[in-house]
């Protein structure tokens, strides 16, 4: 643009010209650029957690059948991607270890809350007692989870022999299976008090097994 001209141009005019000229597109490119990474930062500082930030949340360590009573070996933490963590999912093992799992747990499989028994389950129903019995076999065991009816009997070292102890009971807890075989797994069953003490005592004298409702 002349000299003369450049000084009757109006802004529009010589906007247009420094766009046609190189110089006009390299100022034109790094505005450009500028305004981006303005933009990106406002972004950065309204929107500080990315979706994919990890929260440490508490994971089966290895597959859990139904009924395991939770060791430091069956659980461990990891980081799961926020808006995938489940409600009620447990942070700390403490809030797991001791507790019975209500139904099988995958490995990797977040824990919750809502796996667990709780109290009322635990202890057993209002009116009852919680009485440990140890099993003649052992492998019965793994076939019982918590809330199964069994009835309790003592089993027949000869045929006709065996005596129902208990009827309609229903299984607390079930030991997880030990690495020793030579006793019995141990169950917790839920009974009346009346009955309590004599099932009790017979689990300790005789040898009792379950038979599954």
């Amino acid at each position: 643009m002349p000299p003369k001209d450049r000084l009757n141009a109006t802004p529009r005019d010589r906007l247009a010209a420094l766009l046609r000229s190189r110089r006009g597109v390299l100022l034109l490119r790094r505005s450009v650029a500028l305004a981006l990474l303005l933009l990106a930062a406002v972004l950065a500082v309204q929107h500080p957690g990315s979706p994919s930030d990890g929260v440490p949340v508490l994971v089966a360590a290895r597959d859990l059948p139904p009924g395991r009573v939770l060791s430091d070996v069956d659980v461990a933490r990891r980081e799961v991607p926020a808006e995938l963590v489940p409600s009620g999912a447990l942070h700390d093992p403490s809030a797991a270890l001791g507790k019975t799992l209500s139904a099988a747990a995958h490995q990797g499989e977040p824990l919750t809350d809502a796996r667990f028994h709780g109290p009322t389950v635990a202890s057993g129903a209002a009116g009852t007692v919680s009485v440990p019995v140890r099993l003649a076999d052992p492998e019965v065991a793994d076939f019982l989870a918590p809330g199964r009816r069994v009835d309790v009997i003592t089993a027949a070292d000869r045929p006709g022999g065996g005596a129902v102890l208990a009827e309609n009971a229903r299984v607390v807890a079930v030991q997880p299976a030990p690495e020793r075989h030579d006793r019995g797994r141990l169950i917790f069953v839920g009974l009346p008090e009346q009955l309590a003490g004599a099932v009790a005592a017979a689990s300790l004298n005789q040898t009792v097994t379950v038979a599954l409702r």
